[in-house]
């Protein structure tokens, strides 16, 4: 309780007198950044796999042997393989939470064990700080064969004090180099998060979709090179309850972003769309989805149309677990007709299964056309469904 006291009075006394240093800081470096070009994104069709045969496969990542285990990315090898990483430990903000990888080998179907690969004291040798703790890691691949790993750190406070990092790997994940602390404003440094995958613009630079929860909660995107240099930053939201952005990119100027709405009263999935590479965004506006405040993942298919996995449910139950008890599958054909749920990949029809929870999905396309969903479930173990589009046609 008194950890938990002087988080919250930490957390109090940054809203309180570091809000007018991060208005002058965020706009020192929009004039800072306005000599790079405009965005554009790195646009890539979808592969189509209608006329293959229907895949639908599932699988089991195994423990790490943490009591916990939250929030896994996943990435191409170029090989086949996947790489997922996430962060395990007692649980959520533990001092021994560390971040872990294991390595998928798509000849044989299964998963390898898992393996520690950075904490806390190692991010603070790398980076000079003082790290608390450990939070949500994202994989990107970028073109250039260079896998990224940008991941949530903590030097006091809460989740709303965090910073962000980077480090690079050459070789896939099996050697990471030194990380790097993320530059997000110019002074004070504080309160950006990540969950979903980032873009990639056409002239190399990552965009990172973050979102922030210390003064308000909206979501934006960091453009940033390989080096760490932070580019600019794209406002997506504004400051009230939209959080954990996820871009699905629909070519080189246009995209659409579905957001946890992380407020109690709205319950709703929130969507937002740009025409011009990111760099401005429509005002965001609720879909008649029920979700409890619980991270949504989008993807697109070869046919333009528009999906996503999430939790449909509300918090309006007797066990508030529960709202999670589900995970469901929707999509949008077009830009104006209404969403669908199709399918649920966890939908618990007796009492003993409906206090499991299912949570933070990452849907990875690979370079062959299948899908991966991960996602965890009872913070225990991730579950993997592997398909493919001529399975999603199934369900139309």
């Amino acid at each position: 309780m008194r950890r938990l006291m002087e988080g919250v009075f930490v957390t109090k006394i940054i809203k309180t007198y570091v809000l007018p240093l991060l208005i002058v800081a965020g706009a020192g470096l929009s004039l800072w950044s306005s000599q790079y070009e405009a965005p554009v994104f790195w646009y890539q069709p979808v592969v189509s796999t209608v006329d293959k045969p229907v895949l639908y496969q599932e699988n089991l990542i195994p423990n790490a042997e943490t009591p916990t285990m939250h929030s896994v990315s996943v990435a191409d090898c170029t090989n086949g393989d996947l790489l997922a990483v996430w962060y395990g430990g007692t649980r959520e903000g533990h001092v021994d939470v560390a971040l872990y990888s294991a390595r998928y080998d798509a000849k044989n179907g299964q998963w390898q064990a898992p393996k520690k690969i950075l904490d806390r004291y190692q991010v603070a040798n790398d980076t000079h700080h003082y790290i608390k703790k450990l939070g949500n890691p994202v994989l990107v691949n970028h073109p250039s064969g260079v896998m990224a790993l940008v991941y949530v750190s903590v030097s006091l406070g809460g989740w709303a004090t965090s910073q962000i990092n980077m480090m690079l790997s050459y070789d896939e994940g099996q050697t990471w180099h030194a990380s790097k602390q993320l530059k997000v404003t110019p002074f004070i440094n504080i309160s950006t998060l990540v969950k979903n995958d980032a873009v990639i613009y056409q002239d190399g630079s990552i965009g990172i979709t973050a979102y922030q929860e210390l003064i308000g909660e909206f979501s934006e995107i960091i453009r940033v090179n390989l080096d760490g240099t932070v580019i600019n930053k794209y406002r997506m939201s504004d400051g009230d309850y939209t959080i954990q952005p996820s871009v699905v990119v629909q070519g080189p100027m246009k995209a659409v972003t579905l957001m946890r709405d992380s407020s109690r009263h709205t319950q709703k999935v929130q969507i937002t769309s740009t025409d011009d590479g990111g760099y401005s965004w429509q005002p965001y506006e609720s879909l008649p989805i029920d979700n409890p405040n619980s991270a949504i993942y989008g993807f697109e298919d070869s046919q333009a149309r528009i999906w996503m996995v999430f939790n449909n449910a509300t918090r309006d139950r007797d066990v508030e677990h529960e709202a999670r008890a589900n995970l469901a599958l929707a999509y949008r054909n077009t830009e104006h007709e209404d969403w669908k749920i199709v399918h649920y990949f966890e939908q618990p029809e007796t009492q003993e299964q409906e206090t499991h929870r299912y949570s933070y999905p990452w849907v990875h396309q690979s370079a062959a056309g299948e899908i991966h969903l991960l996602y965890t479930e009872n913070r225990h173990q991730f579950k993997h469904v592997m398909f493919n589009e001529a399975w999603l046609e199934t369900l139309l």
